[in-house]
């Protein structure tokens, strides 16, 4: 699958540094709880901690990469991607990281998972038929449909909270990435950004009334807001790192987000209106992909 040049961050990194510490999943926590992806342990696995960064817990352990997981809306499972079989393909687990599944089974790229509001379906994005496109199907695999018919790269789909819309990325324009939006049903596709900058990684808020997503627009990497409509876009992180993978809070008052500010990738939690951003991993490895529930 294309990815932008100007977005990929480096995604696997083998360390033995320790930095924050990792401890066996805790049985119950009134903390929300960010899951995201590190490379600290050798591979790219699945780990979750406290909104506070603490209670680091390892949730998957095989020899291959997983990633780009999401939780689910009752906050019970998490759907992620792995290359456990081979190639990317989509899986489920249960929250703690047992009962692992897999969804998908195909020789090429299925990745880039999210809930439906209900659970009971997921969309994501594939190159089965030659390209990146966007696809649903049902929480256990079945009754796959494609949503995008495009030439481009169409990508990081993210079903709303309404459940009316999703959010994704394309290079329809056939040079950057922009956020577009479209009915559950394909249908009704709208371009939200038209910046010459690459605009991507979009995220809803839980009212379904705003979208956080990734800009170059200022010349580096940084985390925006806009209204549903693509109105009253604004820029809520400057700093001289790369900021991206947004991550909205249930609540709406916090967003989860990777940055390299601090000289290496790490997840950090801000207010949602880009206040108070704060550090929550401190480690030599990649740490990076944050969905906080």
């Amino acid at each position: 699958m294309r990815t932008n040049a100007v977005t990929v961050f480096l995604i696997c990194v083998v360390s033995t540094a320790c930095g924050d510490s990792v401890t066996e999943p805790s049985v119950a926590t009134t903390e929300p709880m960010v899951l995201f992806m590190s490379g600290r342990d050798g591979t790219n696995q699945l780990y979750s901690m406290n909104s506070d960064g603490t209670n680091i817990a390892r949730l998957t352990n095989p020899a291959a990469t997983d990633g780009r997981a999401q939780w689910s809306p009752d906050g019970r499972r998490i759907v992620f991607s792995s290359t456990r079989d081979g190639n990317e393909e989509i899986y489920v687990m249960n929250g703690d990281g047992t009962g692992a599944t897999r969804l998908t089974n195909n020789t090429v790229v299925d990745t880039w998972p999210s809930w439906s509001p209900d659970g009971s379906m997921i969309v994501f994005s594939s190159t089965r038929d030659g390209n990146a496109e966007i696809y649903v199907m049902r929480a256990d695999g079945t009754a796959t449909t494609r949503l995008t018919n495009n030439p481009a790269t169409d990508t990081w789909p993210m079903w709303s909270p309404d459940g009316s819309k999703i959010a994704f990325h394309a290079n329809r324009d056939g040079v950057t990435n922009d956020v577009y939006v479209m009915n559950v049903d394909g249908t009704g596709t709208v371009r939200l950004t038209t910046d010459a900058a690459t605009d991507q990684m979009p995220t809803w808020s839980p009212d379904s009334k705003r979208i956080a997503f990734m800009s170059t627009r200022d010349g580096n990497a940084e985390i925006y807001t806009m209204n549903a409509d693509g109105s009253s876009q604004r820029n809520i992180t400057n700093s001289p790192g790369a900021d991206g993978r947004p991550s909205w809070s249930k609540g709406g008052t916090q967003i989860a987000f990777m940055s390299t500010r601090d000289g290496n990738q790490e997840i950090y939690l801000m207010n949602s209106d880009g206040t108070s951003p704060r550090r929550l991993t401190n480690h030599a490895a990649v740490d990076d992909f944050p969905s906080i529930k």
